[in-house]
């Protein structure tokens, strides 16, 4: 102001500026979250400090006129485009990280670069600034007037700012904020009466504010730096506080473990444990740490009442480890009672059912032992007989029990062991099969019955036997000399024919029967 120590000041202050936004846009880069919004303001801090470089140059460095001029033509680079960085910074209030503005808004852009081409090709059209000679730079570049195109530009910017500054407090969902929430618009309406009295070359705003580039710059960074203060936009400020309060065990240490900050619930002793271990104390508490840019960070859980139920549980494993053996050797007894009644009861029913079979075998046996070689001969027939027509009808029990339909194969095994045992005592005896699909297992059981009726009722004195088996019926032609009439019922017909018993009897059971 007063020209003390020649330029030597003015080039401090040139650097002292660029320093001070470069270390702006740095606290920028450490404290804003939300990433769009921290490249809008990297990008506005990066076009402020262009706006400073550019008045640098213009001020401190360049004497040519023309180039002079046209560094001035691009302070309209920053000037145009902070405003619209704003009103991104403002859309993207209270909006997740993951949302990007509508292709609408991305339009925007395209004012503030049809405004800047205005302004940079001045030279050509005068619609911005228009100067005193009619030639730009002739006979300097003091002497203009301002133009349409000018205000338009002058309206963009306070348009934007408005729109900013407004959008925010409405955004704004902080309590508790109270008057500080009022800053950003107070710093923005400075703006506007001190780029409005600068704009009227009122002289005292000029002289004791001075150069207006970094008055704007400074202004700038001041609302939006209040907006950061007022918590509209959100930063990672406060953390220190908000660590020592929380109530976790926690603290963070250096590379070399030592403590750098510490939760008011840490205690004194609290260490980093090596290598990515777990530290586990007496009390309960578990020490656990992960690697952070800085060093480390520790934290501590109190696991006691885990431990606790983790031996619990395992008591309780290894009770039911016991409880479950006892209750498999349970298991296995009761299974072996049970088929041990399964036994008794299959005995008993087959006891109950061959009963008289048993006995006459043991009459037989006895008085095998007194007989002759022909009684010998004849009990050993009849014992033989009746051991092949116990098995046959067990073994179709059997077989009944899980199969409901026997087929041709197991009908002709049962018939063929009563025809070789006929044959084996002596008697003439024969079947034909003429069956051609599967029989009820309680059928073949009634028809071997009724093969050992008609053997029992010829007291010896059975001559021969033919068999004749088809899926329908049976029919027996006997030669004997006892009377086969007792056989028959409703089921059975018996007649007499030329010395042979004729017997017939109605096969039901087949796949269809």
């Amino acid at each position: 102001m007063y020209d003390i120590g020649g330029s030597n000041p003015s080039y401090v202050r040139a650097a002292l500026y660029l320093l001070l936004f470069v270390l702006w846009g740095y606290s920028l880069d450490q404290r804003i979250i939300q990433k769009p919004v921290l490249h809008c303001l990297r990008l506005m801090a990066a076009l402020i400090l262009i706006w400073m470089i550019f008045r640098t140059f213009k001020y401190e460095i360049v004497t040519n006129l023309t180039v002079a001029r046209y560094l001035w033509y691009l302070y309209y680079l920053p000037m145009l485009f902070i405003p619209l960085l704003g009103v991104y910074v403002a859309m993207y209030m209270g909006k997740p990280e993951s949302y990007r503005l509508p292709a609408k808004s991305q339009i925007l852009a395209v004012i503030p670069a049809l405004l800047f081409l205005a302004v940079i090709t001045n030279d050509l059209h005068q619609r911005v600034f228009v100067f005193k000679s009619g030639i730009p730079g002739v006979p300097d570049n003091k002497v203009y007037s301002h133009r349409l195109l000018y205000f338009a530009c002058l309206g963009w910017m306070v348009v934007c700012m408005l729109f900013t500054i407004i959008h925010l407090l409405r955004q704004s969902r902080v309590p508790e904020i109270g008057r500080k929430r009022m800053m950003p618009f107070i710093l923005g309406c400075v703006m506007l009466l001190y780029g409005l009295l600068y704009l009227v070359d009122f002289p005292k705003v000029r002289f004791m504010f001075g150069d207006m580039n970094a008055m704007f710059c400074l202004l700038y960074a001041s609302i939006y730096e209040s907006c950061i203060h007022c918590r509209m936009i959100q930063s990672n400020t406060g953390y220190v506080g908000l660590f020592q309060a929380t109530t976790l065990v926690s603290c963070i240490v250096d590379q070399n473990g030592r403590v750098l900050l510490r939760s008011k619930t840490a205690r004194e002793d609290m260490v980093c444990p090596q290598d990515g271990q777990t530290i586990i104390s007496p009390e309960g508490m578990r020490i656990s740490s992960a690697p952070i840019k800085i060093g480390y960070t520790v934290w501590g859980d109190n696991i006691r009442q885990l431990t606790e139920l983790r031996s619990h549980l395992n008591a309780n494993k290894v009770k039911m480890e016991e409880n479950k053996k006892k209750l498999h050797d349970a298991y296995l007894i009761e299974k072996q009672l049970h088929e041990l009644a399964e036994k008794n009861r299959i005995y008993d029913e087959l006891e109950a059912k061959h009963g008289k079979q048993t006995d006459r075998i043991c009459e037989l046996l006895a008085l095998c032992k007194d007989a002759d070689a022909d009684e010998l001969r004849a009990y050993m027939k009849e014992i033989m007989l009746i051991g092949t027509y116990i098995k046959r009808s067990a073994n179709l029990y059997f077989l009944g029990k899980e199969y409901e339909m026997l087929p041709q194969q197991e009908i002709r095994l049962t018939f063929d062991e009563a025809v070789r045992a006929l044959n084996a005592g002596g008697t003439e005896c024969g079947v034909a099969y003429l069956t051609t699909r599967a029989m009820r297992t309680s059928e073949v059981a009634r028809l071997l019955e009724l093969v050992k009726d008609v053997v029992g009722m010829t007291r010896g004195g059975l001559h021969s036997l033919f068999l004749s088996l088809s899926d329908t019926e049976m029919n027996l032609s006997v030669e004997c000399e006892g009377d086969l009439l007792e056989v028959v019922s409703s089921k059975v017909t018996a007649c007499m024919e030329e010395g042979l018993w004729l017997i017939r009897t109605q096969i039901g059971g087949g796949d269809n029967g």
